[in-house]
């Protein structure tokens, strides 16, 4: 099974690059951030792709602002498979996919730039970790996949843009994904690349920072542990360079119930 997640950045405009790189990478399940776009604006492009359903937490809060959704594969969907919105979810940043294999959480982590959203930032972290907790003590395995809008560790950012007290850097931010690891969710994509020093998924749009590869790793997959064994290769799509980030990708061996 191949999982992807990206933060699209506006899915009205990057309808024509989405498209075709479904086509090309054909995921069982897309995971997407930052559609900035109600259910019923979603370009037809997308809602009428065939081969897939859409589950979607739109923009209704705040018009063209968050969003997030997931294409799933219907060969996948046709199965006992349901969307849940939950109730920590706070500006359509949230979406839930309950399979038989495991629970999919997309998330959409906020920035935090001023005083209250930093701390609806640091609120809504605790949130996510306590709602997967849940569910791996329910006897679920978990993958969170998204946009974290957190750079973990120092390696994860890259030195030009490690400035100290800078938002997605600080130490309650990081003590967060702390915690959320100590909960029994796996950083794999690091996990799989301990010394990777120039492993970014997003990249500012000023003095040719994608060209030099002046990033963060933000975009992430957080994995329980019996997941983990079963991780056939996770990577970022460097290559695709139509949103200020990357799609993540990972490939999942479900050959028996997990």
């Amino acid at each position: 099974m191949k999982i992807a997640s990206w933060n699209i950045n506006g899915i009205r405009a990057r309808k024509d690059a989405l498209q075709a790189w479904i086509l090309s990478r054909e995921p069982d399940i897309l995971v997407l951030q930052e559609v900035k776009a109600s259910e019923a604006e979603v370009p037809s492009e997308i809602s009428d792709f065939e081969g897939y359903r859409k589950f979607w937490n739109g923009s209704t809060i705040r018009k063209g602002y968050s969003g997030t959704g997931m294409l799933v594969r219907e060969s996948l969907a046709s199965g006992a498979v349901s969307r849940e919105i939950p109730s920590f979810d706070l500006e359509n940043r949230t979406i839930v996919l309950h399979t038989p294999f495991f629970s999919l959480i997309g998330t959409y982590v906020p920035r935090g730039e001023s005083l209250v959203h930093y701390r609806i930032k640091l609120d809504y972290l605790d949130a996510l970790r306590a709602y997967a907790t849940e569910l791996l003590a329910s006897g679920m395995q978990v993958v969170i996949a998204g946009d974290m809008n957190v750079a973990h560790r120092d390696i994860d950012v890259h030195r030009s843009q490690n400035k100290p007290g800078a938002v997605g850097l600080r130490t309650e931010e990081r003590f967060a994904i702390d915690r959320q690891i100590a909960a029994g969710l796996r950083d794999i994509m690091r996990e799989r690349n301990p010394e990777a020093n120039d492993l970014f998924t997003w990249w500012p749009y000023w003095r040719q920072a994608r060209e030099r590869n002046l990033g963060w790793r933000i975009d992430c997959f957080y994995l329980s542990s019996e997941l983990c064994g079963r991780v056939i290769e996770v990577s970022v799509d460097s290559d695709e360079k139509s949103s200020d980030h990357a799609p993540v990708l990972l490939e999942l061996d479900i050959s028996d119930s997990v």
